[in-house]
């Protein structure tokens, strides 16, 4: 007997849950075989912490890339502020200091 999945109709978090239930692993399985805190597969997952390279190896065990979050390009570096707009370069501009 064939059992069909349909994960169309809830939401992504839980449609990756629902197929790691199917297939017998948990997200402790997944979080040992790539080598992180099972908390750090689990914020994936849910779209909370984005990583090209966590995204990229649960695919490679076999998770299907439709059922992940986006990646994303993750944070970045922050901006360079403007040496000008600094606090110290307006503390230097104030006359009387």
């Amino acid at each position: 007997m064939s059992l069909l999945l349909d994960l169309s109709l809830i939401d992504r978090e839980r449609a990756v849950s629902a197929w790691l239930a199917y297939h017998g692993i948990s997200k402790a399985d997944l979080a040992r075989q790539i080598g992180v805190d099972p908390s750090f597969i689990t914020y994936v997952l849910q779209g909370k912490r984005r990583s090209r390279r966590i995204h990229a190896l649960l695919v490679d065990l076999g998770v299907p890339g439709e059922l992940l979050p986006d990646p994303g390009n993750g944070p970045g570096r922050p901006r360079k502020t403007p040496a000008a707009d600094t606090p110290q370069a307006k503390d230097a501009k104030t006359p009387g200091s």
